[in-house]
C-alpha cells in the first residue's frame, strides 16, 4: 500500500503543469552552468541554480497550465498494472530519460568552453551546485506550499467557527500570513540595515587621532568633527598625501600638503546643512586656491576611491584639493533608495561651489573635475539628467572621469543615443588606457568627459530587461565585445540571475594586485586620470613610482584597516 506522502508526491508529480515546470527548470538548472561574464564559485553557482530552475519551473509550470504541453490523457497499461502503480511505473521512465538526457545535454553545454579557452568545471562542482541549488528552490517551494496549506487550515477552522465555505475566508487568511511574513521580514531587514549603518560610526584603532594637517577635514581647526565624519571619511582625511611623501616618490623637491574635504552624513540633519559645511571647508582649507578641484560623489557607504585622489595629488605635486560629501551608510547595492538624494545632494554641492567662484577672475579659480565610480558614477551624472551637456559648462566643469558606471545612469544614454546635442569629440567610451592612446593627438587634445567602462564588467551591463529581451552584448560570437564569452547564450531567465551573481563578484579585489577586468579598474586608474584631469608633467619614470607607490599604499591601508 502506497504511504501517504508518498501518495502526495506522486499525486503532485502526475500533474501536467507539474511536470512541465520540472521540464523547463531542469533545462534552466543545467544551462546555468554555461560560463557568463564573471567565474563563480561553487556557493553563488548554486544560487544560479536555484533561481534559474525557480524562473524555469513557474515559465513551465505557466505554459502547462494554459496551453496544456503535456498530454493529460496518454493511454496506460492497466490491463498489467493497476492506475496508480502504472503511474508510478510511468514516472520512473519518464524521469531515467530526462536523467539520460540532462547528462547529455549538460555534457554538450559544458563542452562549450572550449572555444573560450576555459577550463570548464569538474563532475563534483556541477553536481554540488545542481544539488544545491536543487535544494534551495525546493526550500523556496516548500514554503510556498505550506503557506497554501495554512492559509486552507486557518479558513478551513474559520469556517467552522464562525459559517461560510473556507474559499471566502482564504482570501484573508492569506493575506494575513502574507502581512505577516512581511512585517517579519521588514522587521528583520531593519534590523540588518541598522547593524551595517552602525558599523558607520566604528571608530578602528588605526584611524582614531585627529589628522595633523590643518588642510583636512577632521583637524583641530576643521568644523567638522572627526567622529562624524564616519568611518569611510575618517579613513580618507587621515590618508591624504603630504608634502614630504610627494617629494619622496617624485625625488624632488616644492610638493605641498595635499587638500581633503569630507562632510559625514552625521556632520549635519539636511542636504543643505552638508554642503554649506562643505564649502565652509573648501575655503578654510584654501581649497579655492589651488590649481584643480576634484569633486567626486562617493559610494553608498560614503567611500571615495583613493587611488584616483592620491594619483592626483602625486601628479599635482599637492596642488589639489578633493571633496566629498556622504548621504548614506549602506553598500551601494542597498543604496539604491537613496539614490535620488545622493543625486540632489551632488548637484547642490556643484551648484554651490559654481556660486562660490563666479565673482572669481577666471585666471583666479581652479580647474572643476568630477570624478565618480560605480554608484558613485550613476549619482554624479545623475545630476545632470535631462539638462543635456551644456549643462557642465555653466556649472564650470573642465573635465571628468566617470568609472564602471551602472546601466541605470539615465544621462550616459541621453548623451550616446542621441548625439543630435552632445559635441561627441569631447566624450570618450574606453576599456583600458590601450583604447585612449589608440587616438590621434588631436583626439586626445579634445577629449575632456571620460568614461571609463569593462566590457565585461556585469555593474555596467545588468538591468532588469536581461531576463527577457536579449541584450546586445550577447549578439553574434564573432560581433561581442573583448572578454565577453563566446560561448554564453542568452537564456530568458537564467541570463539574469547569472549576471546579478556576477555583479556580485564583480569587485572581488586583493590589495596592492591591480587588474583590469570586471569592475577592478584600478590598473589604469592613474593613467586615466593623468589623461581625463590633463596632469603631464611628470616623467615615464616618476609615473612608474607613482603607480608603485598607490600599489604599497593599498597594502598599508589595508593592513591599517585589519588592524582597527
Amino acid at each position: 500500500m502506497i504511504k501517504g506522502p508518498f501518495r502526495a508526491v506522486v499525486g503532485f508529480l502526475s500533474q501536467p503543469h507539474v511536470r512541465a515546470g520540472l521540464a523547463l527548470g531542469t533545462a534552466a538548472a543545467i544551462e546555468s552552468n554555461q560560463p557568463s561574464l564573471i567565474p563563480r564559485p561553487r556557493t553563488d553557482q548554486a544560487l544560479v541554480v536555484a533561481g534559474s530552475f525557480a524562473s524555469g519551473y513557474v515559465a513551465g509550470s505557466v505554459v502547462g497550465r494554459v496551453v496544456d504541453v503535456v498530454p493529460i490523457s496518454a493511454p496506460r497499461p492497466t490491463a498489467f498494472l493497476p492506475g496508480r502503480t502504472s503511474r508510478i511505473a510511468a514516472g520512473a521512465v519518464v524521469a531515467s530519460a530526462l536523467s539520460a538526457g540532462a547528462v547529455s545535454y549538460l555534457q554538450s553545454r559544458l563542452d562549450r568552453y572550449d572555444s573560450d579557452g576555459k577550463i570548464p568545471p569538474d563532475g563534483t562542482d556541477v553536481a554540488w551546485t545542481l544539488a544545491a541549488g536543487t535544494a534551495i528552490a525546493t526550500g523556496v517551494g516548500t514554503a510556498i506550499l505550506a503557506k497554501r496549506k495554512a492559509s486552507w487550515a486557518a479558513a478551513s477552522g474559520l469556517s467552522r467557527s464562525i459559517g461560510g465555505p473556507p474559499a471566502v475566508w482564504l482570501p484573508l487568511t492569506s493575506g494575513a500570513l502574507v502581512g505577516a511574513a512581511f512585517i517579519a521580514g521588514r522587521t528583520a531587514k531593519d534590523r540588518v540595515f541598522a547593524k551595517i549603518a552602525a558599523s558607520n560610526r566604528k571608530t578602528e584603532v588605526r584611524y582614531a587621532e585627529l589628522p595633523t594637517l590643518p588642510t583636512v577635514s577632521g583637524s583641530s581647526e576643521s568644523a567638522v568633527r572627526f567622529e562624524d565624519l564616519g568611518l569611510q571619511g575618517r579613513r580618507f582625511v587621515s590618508e591624504a598625501s603630504t608634502a614630504e611623501q610627494i617629494n619622496e616618490v617624485l625625488d624632488e623637491s616644492g610638493a605641498i600638503n595635499a587638500v581633503r574635504v569630507y562632510v559625514g552624513v552625521e556632520s549635519a540633519g539636511t542636504v543643505e546643512d552638508r554642503v554649506a559645511l562643505a564649502v565652509e571647508e573648501l575655503r578654510r582649507t584654501g581649497a579655492f586656491d589651488r590649481s584643480l578641484l576634484i569633486i567626486g560623489s562617493p559610494a553608498g557607504t560614503g567611500y571615495f576611491n583613493y587611488i584616483p585622489v592620491e594619483a592626483a595629488e602625486y601628479l599635482s605635486r599637492g596642488d589639489v584639493a578633493s571633496v566629498a560629501v556622504q548621504y548614506g551608510s549602506l553598500p551601494s547595492m542597498l543604496s539604491m533608495p537613496k539614490a535620488r538624494l545622493a543625486v540632489r545632494q551632488h548637484a547642490a554641492l556643484l551648484e554651490a561651489v559654481a556660486n562660490e567662484l563666479e565673482d572669481r577672475d577666471p585666471a583666479q579659480r581652479p580647474r572643476i573635475v568630477l570624478y565618480g565610480e560605480s554608484l558613485g558614477a550613476q549619482t554624479s551624472q545623475g545630476a545632470f539628467t535631462g539638462r543635456g551637456t551644456e549643462i557642465l559648462n555653466e556649472l564650470g566643469i573642465d573635465r571628468a572621469l566617470w568609472v564602471g558606471t551602472p546601466h541605470a545612469s539615465e544621462w550616459r544614454r541621453e548623451i550616446f543615443s542621441d548625439g543630435s546635442h552632445v559635441d561627441s569629440t569631447q566624450f570618450g567610451r574606453f576599456s583600458t588606457i590601450a583604447d585612449y592612446e589608440a587616438l590621434t593627438d588631436d583626439e586626445r587634445r579634445r577629449m575632456r568627459y571620460f568614461f571609463l567602462d569593462h566590457h565585461e564588467d556585469p555593474v555596467t551591463l545588468f538591468n532588469h530587461e536581461i531576463a527577457f529581451r536579449k541584450p546586445r552584448w550577447l549578439g553574434a560570437p564573432e560581433t561581442r565585445p573583448p572578454n565577453v564569452s563566446r560561448t554564453q547564450r542568452w537564456v530568458p531567465g537564467v541570463t539574469f540571475w547569472q549576471t546579478a551573481i556576477d555583479t556580485k563578484n564583480a569587485a572581488t579585489v586583493i590589495p596592492g594586485e591591480f587588474k583590469a577586468f570586471g569592475h577592478d579598474y584600478r590598473a589604469d586608474l592613474a593613467e586615466f586620470v593623468r589623461a581625463a584631469y590633463s596632469l603631464d608633467g611628470v616623467t615615464a619614470e616618476q609615473m612608474t613610482r607613482i603607480e608603485e607607490r598607490l600599489r604599497t599604499s593599498e597594502i598599508e591601508r589595508a593592513a591599517r584597516i585589519a588592524d582597527g
